[in-house]
């Protein structure tokens, strides 16, 4: 259970640096700068422009709609559920019988998530889990929809190796 959670955790991660990297390449596709590779690499920048601005940069070119948008920031939650949340604890037990202590990792199958207003809601583990690979799954087909529809030029980035992320 718990290689299960890094196995989620480090696909979750990647696909959503994924997903990010391709909407950097829709937004410099809408926003034609000269230097497209600096605009990439320099403004888009995860570093430099968060993921939250990016989403406010797409709503304003009115790129996706209130739907899609939705998904894409529900996904950002997913993944700051991911990245902060800690399934595991140590406890420590007593063994009579060889008159030792061990200690014993638990991993639990409760995680928690907020809601749109902030407030905590605990979960399944595993029905979050389904919950965002389906998600995971829309996002990806919206994104790929819109690069074929609109011929950007995604550089080295294949897109059809987004679709490859699709559990």
């Amino acid at each position: 259970m718990k290689e299960e959670t890094y196995v989620n955790l480090g696909k979750s991660l990647h696909v959503f640096n994924e997903i990010e990297l391709f909407i950097s390449l829709i937004i410099t596709h809408n926003i034609e700068p000269k230097d497209k590779p600096f605009f990439l690499d320099y403004i888009l920048n995860p570093k430099v422009v968060d993921f939250g601005a990016k989403l406010k940069i797409l709503i304003n070119l009115n790129i996706f709609d209130k739907t899609q948008i939705k998904k894409i920031r529900d996904l950002s939650t997913n993944r700051n559920v991911f990245a902060h949340s800690n399934r595991t604890e140590s406890v420590e037990v007593d063994d009579d019988i060889t008159n030792s202590n061990t200690i014993k990792i638990l991993v639990s199958d409760v995680i928690f998530k907020t809601n749109s207003d902030g407030k905590l809601t605990k979960m399944s583990y595993s029905n979050f889990i389904k919950e965002h690979i389906e998600l995971q799954n829309e996002i990806i087909d919206f994104i790929y929809e819109y690069i074929i529809a609109n011929k950007i030029d995604t550089h080295y980035n294949h897109i059809e190796n987004l679709k490859l992320f699709k559990s």
